[in-house]
């Protein structure tokens, strides 16, 4: 899915001005990413007024810090010096470097790039040991498979005189190259495997503070050694399982940093219960493990997408990892068409925080897609509900595969839950069209629905929400709700808020007739909410004057102290 590169990402992205000719951009993918993108970070400022601004507001009071076990890879010359994350550094050794010799290991170099990266732990830091590539082969085209130049791979050279299969993988579909691995799982190079494994526990790295995790790779036909476990039954499935148990054992005490890259169930039942951690790649395509209780991505009787806060990915704040990189010319034939790409950024993105991850790869191209949620997002990364400065339900809708109809998968929520109810009966809306790249789709219902509405004419006038009690309950609590809504048709609604266990205020909103998506605020010092579960009753929307069309509702603490550490 993804390459892992051998130095800091920064390093291998090309500033957009390097694809202009004396200042005119190079191809037409180019003048729309100049249209569509930007170069310069900004994010947006928190105000603690009542106020109303065109489009999402992302802002954060200003005493909000990223969370100690999190991390974004981004080159630190596409953000500024306001840039409020932890930027994740990238090594990839392998076991050609070290173990150049059979039985002789030198793990020296790793561990001085290691303390070089981290600078005193300023960086977080990941690492792969990459074993399974022979070589691989780049193309002139992907049309033209002559083979233009071969890079060296990761297997040691000396595993040749093993007699183990090198096996040609099929091209790739976007990018011209081939990738040449050994069979990992012959007997002769697993038994020699585990060995390099063992020597990498002695070495006691897996537990320098200065490394944040370490993806367990595998073998396939992407340039990151990812893929997942033979099947339950196949006779290598023994070996791929000694294989995760070595790891563990590499990371006693650690194994939380480890990362498993393949996001199979019975894959993850076994390296959950090791005391690992997982990555995916592909949260390009942000409908794909919905549902996956291995992740902790369940769906309700209802299809509304929730969250297994115990699963142990979650609730041991395991290194939990995700992909937002593929937003080049070269993805536009995996993924549609450059239109599509600021949505698509900004449902994986918002995915990725409702999946409660914390190490992301963002921003793989030379330019900014959306700098004030890629801003939040380092914010955000790795809170839980105790020590989160907010909570949010995204009010959309998507149908994925399954079965002859599709499966509708409602909301993405971060301790905000929106649960239909009679007289709050909500329709989903507000259609954008996927391209048929987007696999995890139902080939019927190419398109996500943006927002829920009222549905006045059916008297259903309501639209309710319950916050976690993890997040607050009781009160009164001084906080900020921050509702994004389209301003279409004059309609009339109102915020309904608690402030004691029975009595309600109301926050009155006037729409105009822009069409245009606008986020209003509302300051609360006495808001208090006595909700219990999903389907607890803590805040309700109430369409007076047509239908109110709801995009996004946030609930964002004011005081820094109901914060728990």
């Amino acid at each position: 899915m993804k390459p892992i590169f051998i130095l800091l990402i920064a390093l291998l992205l090309t500033p957009l001005a390097a694809q202009h000719v004396n200042g005119a951009p190079s191809s037409d993918f180019d003048r729309k990413a100049a249209t569509l993108f930007v170069t310069n970070y900004f994010f947006h400022i928190w105000d603690e007024t009542n106020h109303t601004v065109s489009g999402e507001d992302w802002s954060l009071p200003p005493w909000v810090k990223p969370a100690c076990y999190s991390g974004i890879q981004i080159s630190p010359k596409l953000v500024s010096g306001e840039f409020p994350g932890r930027i994740q550094r990238a090594l990839h050794v392998s076991w050609r470097e070290t173990e150049p010799t059979e039985g002789a290991f030198d793990f020296r170099s790793l561990r001085e790039e290691l303390l070089k990266e981290s600078e005193g732990g300023k960086y977080a830091v990941k690492m792969g040991l990459g074993a399974s590539v022979w070589e691989t082969r780049y193309f002139q085209s992907l049309h033209d498979r002559t083979i233009r130049k071969t890079a060296p791979g990761t297997a040691p050279l000396w595993l040749k005189r093993y007699g183990i299969p090198l096996i040609e993988e099929q091209p790739n579909k976007s990018v011209p190259f081939q990738v040449v691995n050994m069979d990992i799982y012959h007997p002769e190079y697993h038994q020699r495997y585990l060995r390099l494994i063992e020597a990498f526990g002695r070495s006691g790295i897996p537990q320098m503070k200065e490394l944040d995790l370490c993806y367990l790779h595998l073998v396939s036909a992407s340039r990151g050694e990812e893929g997942a476990g033979p099947p339950v039954g196949d006779p290598r499935r023994q070996l791929f399982e000694e294989r995760l148990r070595a790891w563990a054992e590499a990371f006693k005490g650690v194994a939380y940093k480890l990362c498993l890259v393949s996001g199979k169930e019975e894959d993850l039942q076994l390296g959950l219960k090791l005391g690992m951690g997982q990555r995916n790649g592909f949260v390009e395509h942000y409908m794909l493990h919905a549902p996956n209780p291995g992740l902790g991505q369940e769906l309700d009787a209802d299809g509304y997408l929730v969250v297994n806060e115990q699963c142990p990915l979650i609730a041991g704040n395991r290194a939990s990892g995700d992909e937002n990189e593929e937003y080049t010319s070269a993805h536009v034939a995996r993924f549609g068409p450059i239109e599509t790409f600021p949505h698509r950024y900004r449902e994986a993105t918002l995915r990725m925080l409702q999946m409660r991850r914390n190490f992301v790869w963002a921003e793989g191209g030379p330019w900014l897609i959306n700098p004030p949620l890629l801003h939040y997002l380092a914010l955000e990364l790795g809170k839980t509900a105790q020590d989160a400065p907010d909570a949010w339900c995204y009010l959309r809708e998507s149908v994925v595969k399954s079965g002859k109809q599709g499966q509708p998968v409602k909301n993405f929520e971060r301790w905000l839950y929106q649960r239909d109810a009679d007289g709050a009966r909500t329709l989903a809306t507000e259609k954008v069209a996927v391209p048929p790249q987007m696999f995890e789709f139902d080939r019927n219902h190419l398109y996500d629905l943006t927002a829920r509405q009222t549905q006045m004419a059916k008297g259903q006038t309501l639209i309710r929400f319950g916050v976690d009690e993890a997040f607050l309950a009781g009160g009164p609590h001084a906080v900020a709700v921050k509702i994004t809504y389209l301003d279409r048709a004059h309609t009339e609604w109102q915020l309904e808020y608690f402030t004691d266990a029975k009595a309600m205020q109301v926050r009155n909103v006037t729409c105009g007739d822009s069409g245009a998506a606008k986020t209003i605020t509302f300051m609360l010092n006495d808001a208090c909410f006595p909700g219990r579960g999903y389907t607890g009753l803590d805040l309700q929307l109430r369409a007076l004057k047509g239908d109110a069309v709801i995009r996004m509702v946030r609930v964002i603490k004011l005081d820094p102290k109901t914060i728990k550490p």
